[in-house]
């Protein structure tokens, strides 16, 4: 897959994907579509976008 990626990005499979989202939820992927890949066929595949930003959990205390 690295000779039908681009410069920069990481292009990942679906089963990658999968897994990335069963056990690390704050990593998202953008569908890039079909692509040939050598000695695979047709695969469709997936851009690793930046990881998602955690929200902060703001806590009231009383003062």
């Amino acid at each position: 897959m690295e000779s039908t990626g681009l410069p920069g990005m990481i292009q990942i499979s679906t089963e990658a994907r999968d897994l990335l989202n069963e056990h690390y939820q704050q990593f998202s992927c953008t569908k890039r579509g079909e692509v040939e890949v050598k000695g695979k066929g047709v695969l469709t595949t997936y851009w690793l976008d930046e990881k998602k930003k955690q929200q902060q959990q703001i806590i009231n205390i009383p003062l």
